[in-house]
């Protein structure tokens, strides 16, 4: 989200604003008490040394109709590649739960903070865990994220006492504004058997009783059960979005959307490279509690076998999308490389459905680099292709907004609908197919409104030349932004190969599954027709191409002044920034 001034509308300057506000309590927070570190761990006695930031990388294209090569081997770890039975996700759900995780929602990395070396690891890897902090030792606690009888989580391993030193945060300065830490290793931890692949927190606490700091980790499934190798064993595969968290990510008090001295609406300081090698903070750590850890517990709920990848893996195999009968994203992948949006292009059109629950899909293009601590440990977003040293060369390696002029790709050819808006007060959805597949099982009629719905970004059907010709629109919210008439939508299509597309069209989809919004409140209604939904496209894209069993017609939304004008309650139109002044 959150376009630059320079191609934003009146409410993306708002929005950028609004950030900098948080910027300038943030700073003020620092100021107090955690010196350079982000409101974290402590900083030492004395800086670290500064970040180098090399040359670039460029991205190799690829070929149309093929998917991008892989430029990494899945593991060879005899525990990595053995091949899952059908209803495993059931039986491991089945196991006890321990809902201790749930307390690490609000940061609480004032005493102590870690960060792990990798993103994702399989059986058979050591993962290398860095804290730094005000105490001697800490405890760390994982926990895999799933249903298990509505707990969430269940405790898979844990220590008592690791070793705890203060360390520094490391800068490079202009132009790219990089925070990193590159603290020392604190503890190394085997990925056993005993870590069933899945999405985990690594929750690390300075006292027995305090909240924690939550660090996520994917164990993958490697084996070759889909008929690629390291493409896992489940028909369905959940895309961690760690490029989106890294990017809201402000540990070091600089993120790719500010910095900590100027607050302008020009944010000349915010990172155009940002570093795994680092604590999440802020927005970027709760990211996977509202967009991705919902969507695991609701597929597990319903005993289905997923497997678990992240977008930085996906950029490393892309193999692994097409040999699943479906790619599931949550509420909020916003960042994409080039070779993950070839990807799902490629899987899309040899019959693998795709779901987006959630908006603001595939709008930035980021790169990856190395960073000293190993490959993929940066993200490039500059967001402007002036500033790219790549983009000079080859316009193509811009990272920028998709549908600019460099890339010329928009969202939509691929999600269905584009970006709308953030910061639409209100509103509710309201059902405009109630035939639609979807809603099979619900008893939802025509023009039944899911009573407070509409929450965080929203995105919305176009009906312009990026738009799929046979777009199904199931549902809609009324919005009125900035004064001007718009809308929300919930859509399907259908490819030519017979993948099935569904795009939710909020990112407060996934989190009203829990009822965990942030500054959201829940309807206990819109909750539970919400997990309807989610299940009939989770079942139904299990089994393989959705458009086979359910080809989409073109049904388009009402116009948004008549979607506006017919509301039952002025409670269901969505009010956005008024209009500035002059």
């Amino acid at each position: 989200m959150d376009k630059p001034p320079s191609v934003a509308t009146a409410g993306k300057t708002a929005r950028w604003k609004s950030v900098a506000g948080s910027a300038v309590l943030a700073a003020g927070v620092f100021a107090i008490g955690y010196g350079c570190t982000g409101g974290s761990a402590p900083a030492a006695a004395k800086p670290g040394p500064p970040v180098t930031v090399s040359t670039q990388t460029p991205e190799p294209p690829s070929k149309v109709g093929t998917p991008p090569p892989d430029r990494d081997k899945p593991s060879s770890a005899a525990c990595a590649t053995r091949r899952r039975p059908a209803g495993w996700a059931r039986a491991e759900n089945a196991r006890p739960g321990d809902a201790g995780w749930r307390e690490s929602f609000d940061t609480d990395t004032s005493i102590v903070a870690g960060y792990l070396d990798q993103v994702s690891a399989a059986c058979g890897d050591t993962v290398g865990l860095h804290l730094s902090g005000y105490v001697s030792t800490a405890s760390v606690t994982a926990y895999r994220m799933g249903w298990y009888g509505g707990a969430g989580g269940r405790v898979v391993w844990s220590t008592p006492k690791v070793s705890v030193t203060a360390s520094p945060v490391k800068y490079s300065g202009p132009p790219t504004y990089t925070a990193e830490a590159s603290w020392p290793v604190a503890t190394r931890i085997p990925i056993t058997e005993d870590w069933t692949p899945g999405l985990y927190l690594l929750v690390v606490r300075a006292r027995p009783h305090d909240a924690g700091d939550a660090i996520p980790l994917v164990v993958r499934d490697d084996s070759d059960g889909n008929g690629v190798p390291g493409s896992g064993s489940s028909p369905l595969l959940l895309q961690a979005s760690v490029l989106t968290y890294q990017a809201y990510n402000n540990y070091g008090r600089y993120s790719l959307y500010y910095g900590p001295k100027d607050q302008s609406g020009k944010r000349t300081d915010r990172s155009r490279v940002a570093s795994f090698d680092r604590p999440y903070n802020g927005d970027g750590y709760q990211a996977p509690f509202l967009y991705d850890i919902p969507l695991a517990a609701e597929t597990e709920k319903l005993g289905l076998d997923v497997d678990y990848t992240t977008d930085v893996d996906v950029d490393r195999r892309p193999s692994q999308v097409a040999a699943h009968k479906a790619l599931l994203i949550g509420g909020h992948s916003e960042y994409w490389t080039r070779r993950m949006y070839d990807a799902a292009v490629y899987a899309r059109d040899n019959g693998t459905n795709i779901a987006f629950f959630g908006a603001n899909e595939v709008y930035w293009h980021a790169r990856l680099e190395p960073s000293p601590a190993g490959p993929d440990r940066r993200m490039v977003v500059y967001r402007q292709a002036a500033e790219d040293p790549l983009a000079k060369s080859d316009p193509a390696q811009a990272t920028v907004l998709w549908d600019s002029r460099e890339l010329q790709r928009p969202e939509a050819t691929l999600v269905g609908p584009a970006y709308g808006e953030l910061g639409a007060n209100g509103g509710a959805f309201r059902v405009l197919q109630p035939d639609s597949w979807i809603f099979a099982g619900t008893g939802v009629t025509q023009d039944q409104t899911l009573k407070a719905s509409l929450g965080g970004e929203y995105d919305t059907v176009k009906n312009d030349f990026a738009t799929p010709k046979d777009i199904d629109v199931i549902a809609a919210a009324p919005i009125l932004f900035s004064g001007q008439p718009t809308m929300a939508t919930m859509s399907y299509y259908s490819a030519a190969s017979g993948a099935g597309v569904f795009a939710g069209g909020m990112t407060y989809w996934d989190c009203q599954l829990t009822a965990s919004c942030k500054n959201h409140e829940t309807d206990p209604g819109t909750s539970k027709l919400l997990a309807a939904m989610t299940d009939n496209v989770l079942r139904d894209f299990a089994q393989g191409p959705a458009g086979k069993r359910h080809p989409s017609t073109h049904r388009p939304a009402p116009a948004a002044r008549a979607l506006i004008g017919s509301a039952a309650a002025q409670s269901d139109v969505g009010i956005g920034p008024p209009t500035p002044a002059g």
